[in-house]
């Protein structure tokens, strides 16, 4: 059941250049721990509900929009270890190292990157619901996932292609997030958010979904990661995915798994409350005992 909300207003993000391209954030200040937000795939609101949510304000809350986000032009072929360069060189910029990291889907590529590349400027990483790709599925379950997904993929990519993206963005969201994706995104975000993400999705369509895909990591490196690592997942998300998260909690040498009861890949929007809570225990008792909630397990 959606936690009732009533849609936030969305503060105008700064917007910054590094790299030759431009993000944004917002910050809201304080001598509070550093938590920088990263957002998923196609959707540059995906956090816009945690940042605000009151379970993290004794923190200070960066929430970063990537690079093909802000409706700037972006150059092509960014990868996921762009992406990384750009979060770093944000959290520097701000003075905000070294900062917990939390990532939802697509971004948990780049906050896992970026714990690799820069492991100094990471404390905690927490990864909500990560993406269902082949280097962090359970490796039983590939040529599922590419079964599954390649038709769906197609699909995006001639409507996408053939300028439709109301019908790429639709059949997207409908497959990873269920047919109830735009009540949820327009009671937690406000009637023009739907809108406003189909315009804004072809760069994650074009550029960003090939780059995720393309991605890989090393399990050594992985293994290696003195970071603790909270890998939150919805009980009401696929079996693909609960197996995705076991897997990769069994990749990482300090990891704690949580489970969201009734939660799904729309809980930073739908259940921010219950994320936040999590997220500000875990990275209070960073260093500490593993068992963060009820309900979740360390493997």
């Amino acid at each position: 059941m959606t936690e009732p909300t009533s849609a936030p207003s969305r503060p105008e993000p700064t917007r910054w250049q590094t790299g030759g391209v431009e993000v944004a954030y917002t910050d809201t200040g304080g001598d509070g721990e550093a938590l920088l937000l990263m957002h998923g795939g196609g959707l540059a609101d995906w956090c816009t509900p945690l940042a605000a949510d009151p379970a993290l304000r004794r923190h200070r809350v960066i929430r970063m929009v990537r690079a093909g986000y802000t409706g700037a032009q972006t150059p092509g072929g960014l990868t996921v270890a762009d992406h990384s360069e750009h979060a770093a060189a944000l959290l520097r910029h701000l003075g905000a190292t070294p900062a917990h990291v939390v990532a939802h889907s697509a971004g948990s590529t780049v906050g896992l990157q970026l714990t690799i590349d820069h492991p100094a400027l990471v404390r905690t990483l927490s990864l909500c619901e990560p993406p269902l790709v082949d280097t962090l599925a359970a490796p039983d379950d590939r040529e599922l996932l590419r079964a599954l997904f390649a038709p769906a993929v197609g699909t995006v990519l001639a409507a996408t292609v053939r300028g439709d993206l109301p019908a790429a963005f639709d059949t997207f969201m409908t497959l990873v997030c269920g047919a109830g994706y735009r009540r949820v995104i327009t009671d937690a975000l406000g009637a023009d958010a739907v809108e406003e993400a189909v315009h804004r999705c072809r760069y994650f369509f074009t550029d960003e979904t090939p780059a995720v895909r393309a991605w890989t990591v090393d399990p050594a490196v992985l293994a290696r990661l003195p970071q603790p690592v909270l890998l939150v997942q919805g009980s009401a998300s696929p079996p693909l995915v609960h197996r995705l998260v076991t897997h990769l909690a069994g990749l990482l040498p300090h990891a704690t798994v949580a489970t969201v009861p009734g939660g799904d890949h729309l809980m930073p929007l739908s259940r921010p409350a219950e994320l936040g809570r999590l997220v500000d225990d875990f990275v209070s008792r960073a260093g500490g005992p593993a068992v963060v909630e009820a309900g979740q397990r360390r493997p």
